[in-house]
């Protein structure tokens, strides 16, 4: 008589723990809609470039974008559209970003910030010749499939850091989030090349550089975050270099 009585007991219980109000698993809650990026407030120190690499954009679709031509002036507080036209490269998903730059509210009284491009125009090497910016191993190696743009090379602390090719320098500073002090490269008109994890920088923008030249230095851990983009996407490096 006990047994029954338990046994009628835990059905009971089974019976109302179904109807309680428990939150559902986390693995079966609809996920939120990712939050996609239209337009970014031109900040202190931002460049067009700098803002076409911080969205995986090419600089010329987004200055078309928004009517700026040569050479690249914009505005502090000035309200730019990331709606440009980009064909997907397979197999390569830039990361979206998911700080919210953009800004509705009235732009403060324009202050002109020019971008990193001679008055002339820059004529480019036609025959380029790659190098490793450093010597050193490379300890995280470039791999589209898990979002990895780069490739970070471990050296000596202190180590000079040199341009993987000639070039001129379209920007020189730490305002990206996650790249230190960071140092991009324009090579062509498809093709740039970046420096993070920097301890001190030795360029200025608008500077010509050549593969002899220290354009920066790293710090104690000698580690380098290095990257090569064409037409706005990140690709291997070692497609480029041997």
């Amino acid at each position: 008589m006990r047994n029954v009585a338990l046994a009628t007991w835990l059905i009971f219980a089974l019976a109302n723990a179904g109807c309680s109000t428990y939150p559902a698993p986390v693995s079966s809650l609809n996920q939120p809609p990712s939050i996609r990026i239209t337009t970014h407030q031109v900040a202190a120190g931002d460049t067009l470039y700098s803002i076409a690499w911080r969205y995986d954009l090419n600089v010329q679709n987004l200055a078309a974008a928004n009517g700026i031509g040569q050479p690249y002036d914009i505005a502090l507080g000035q309200v730019l559209s990331l709606d440009t036209p980009k064909a997907q490269p397979s197999g390569i998903k830039p990361a979206r970003t998911t700080s919210n730059a953009a800004a509705t509210s009235a732009a403060p009284a324009p202050q002109l910030r020019k971008a990193p491009v001679k008055s002339k125009p820059t004529v480019y090497s036609t025959n380029l010749s790659w190098q490793w910016p450093v010597k050193g191993k490379q300890v995280k190696k470039y791999d589209s499939k898990n979002l990895r743009k780069g490739v970070i090379v471990k050296a000596v602390s202190g180590a000079a850091v040199r341009p993987a090719a000639s070039g001129n320098v379209v920007y020189a500073g730490d305002g990206l989030r996650g790249y230190g002090k960071l140092v991009i490269i324009k090579h062509s008109e498809v093709l740039l090349s970046a420096y993070g994890y920097n301890e001190k920088i030795m360029v200025k923008e608008g500077q010509t550089v050549k593969t002899t030249e220290i354009i920066s230095k790293l710090g104690s851990k000698g580690t380098l975050y290095f990257e090569i983009r064409k037409d706005g996407y990140p690709v291997n490096p070692s497609a480029y270099i041997e």
